[in-house]
């Protein structure tokens, strides 16, 4: 009799357990109750978005595209301190 009571708890237990510890769904940005979009972004063709960050001259007055590719430890978001020195150094040269 004791046995199937203690079964009992201990699965009612690991079940609120793994319902406790269990994150909550992604919040997709720009949907209902989701973060805003705040950047420009691209379609990807298996539906996923990459969203991208434009520094330095206009396009139109732009002589050069360069393509700056970011690991997984860091951000879009991060200012990249070498290229605003270049720009800067560009725009006394002009």
């Amino acid at each position: 009799m004791i046995a199937p009571v203690v079964l009992a708890l201990t699965v009612g237990f690991l079940g609120w357990a793994y319902q406790a510890l269990k994150p909550p769904p992604p919040k997709i940005c720009g949907s209902p109750g989701g973060p805003p979009v705040t950047s420009p972004r691209v379609k990807l063709s298996d539906g996923r978005y990459l969203a991208y960050r434009e520094f330095g001259v206009p396009k139109e007055e732009a002589k050069h595209k360069i393509i700056i590719i970011h690991g997984f430890s860091s951000s879009k978001d991060l200012a990249l301190p070498v290229s605003q020195q270049v720009i800067f150094l560009n725009s006394l040269t002009s």
